[in-house]
């Protein structure tokens, strides 16, 4: 049984999802950068849902046959927003350092441009499985650092002992393997458009 294709709207449920996730973007900062006890969980746990939407969303738009290049193009904007905006929150309070995070936007904004020369060109890049592997480490990761900051902020985790140090390790260890997959998928990606790099089309 297939699904009857439907018109693309802005406010259809999966690009309202993506809208949600934009707007808690913000809302994960604020609560970061005030740093009182027990605002740290509450952006961890407010992280964790907009990132499940951002799987959620492509599901929903299938089922619904609300595929589209509008709610691609949303997916695509609430996930950069969401992951860029908390990383730099992250390196303004210590939680990771700059030439990491860095690394990670300079690659986002390279592959963007890539996206863009071949969608004025009518090509679709799909994403690749190393990719998709670099996004699920690197909201892994941010998870892992924002449950640290809860436990460095004297919120509930605090209270578990060793809880900031094994946490702040492990997100930490987790950004670097996040950092090696955005480096590897980056050039896979870049490889990958050489020819239209070049000019040449198949």
């Amino acid at each position: 049984m297939t699904t009857e294709r439907r018109p693309p709207r802005i406010g259809s449920p999966a690009n309202l999802l993506g809208i949600a996730r934009i707007a808690a973007t913000p809302v994960v900062i604020v609560l970061m950068l005030i740093g009182t006890p027990g605002f740290g969980l509450a952006a961890a746990i407010l992280f964790g849902i907009a990132a499940w939407t951002d799987f959620l969303d492509g599901w929903v738009a299938r089922r619904r046959g609300e595929v589209s290049p509008l709610g691609v193009f949303m997916d695509l904007t609430a996930d950069k927003v969401l992951v860029s905006g908390v990383l730099v929150a992250m390196v303004e309070v210590g939680l990771l350092p700059t030439w990491m995070v860095a690394t990670i936007l300079v690659r986002e904004l390279v592959i963007a441009g890539v996206r863009q020369m071949a969608a004025a060109a009518d090509i679709v890049i799909a994403a690749k499985p190393l990719g998709k592997a670099k996004t699920l480490t690197t909201l892994a990761g941010m998870g892992l650092l924002l449950l640290a900051w809860d436990a460095a902020t004297g919120g509930p985790l605090a209270g578990i002992g060793g809880a900031e140090a094994a946490l702040t390790a492990a997100g930490f260890w987790t950004m670097v393997v996040a950092t090696v997959l955005t480096l590897v998928s980056g050039w896979d990606y870049l490889a990958g458009a050489m020819p239209l790099l070049r000019g040449e089309r198949s």
